[in-house]
């Protein structure tokens, strides 16, 4: 399975991870991100992985009330970019989240917006986040106060 292909006739290629992970934390801390929180946070994360089941990037999703759900924590190392990777766990994480009966997604980015466009996520006003989207552990982080918050309809 080629990472092209990921994400294609039900194959997601996201391995769940848990949220002390090793390689996850240290794929996070490399670019900056936020990590503190994941344990307490009740979310899920997933490694994006190849044929041998090596990682190639991390991603995660924060459950909410009423179909809604906050992504986090969507990483691709240094040594993994430009490979496709991204592209194929963004699109395996939304057809996760759609076959669970997710409505509406939320994430929130410091400078990834324009990568998150082309998955349909619009960037909206933090104000206009439901209340359930404003009490979560990542939107009241302090690193996160200067976050581009964007949402998606599924």
């Amino acid at each position: 399975m080629s990472v092209e292909s990921l994400g294609a006739g039900g194959e997601t290629g996201l391995r769940r991870v848990p949220p002390d992970d090793a390689a996850f934390l240290a794929a996070l801390g490399e670019v900056g991100m936020p990590r503190d929180d994941l344990g307490a946070s009740h979310g899920v994360y997933f490694a994006l992985v190849d044929d041998s089941g090596a990682p190639l990037g991390y991603c995660g999703y924060e459950p909410l009330e009423n179909g809604l759900a906050l992504i986090r924590s969507c990483v691709v190392p240094h040594a993994n970019r430009g490979k496709g990777a991204g592209r194929a766990m963004m699109v395996a994480l939304i057809d996760l989240l759609a076959g669970e009966g997710m409505r509406e997604l939320y994430l929130l980015t410091m400078d990834a917006d324009p990568f998150f466009a082309k998955f349909g996520f619009e960037t909206i006003a933090r104000d206009e986040a439901p209340d359930v989207v404003r009490a979560s552990t990542q939107f009241t982080m302090e690193c996160c106060n200067d976050a581009v918050l964007m949402r998606r309809g599924l």
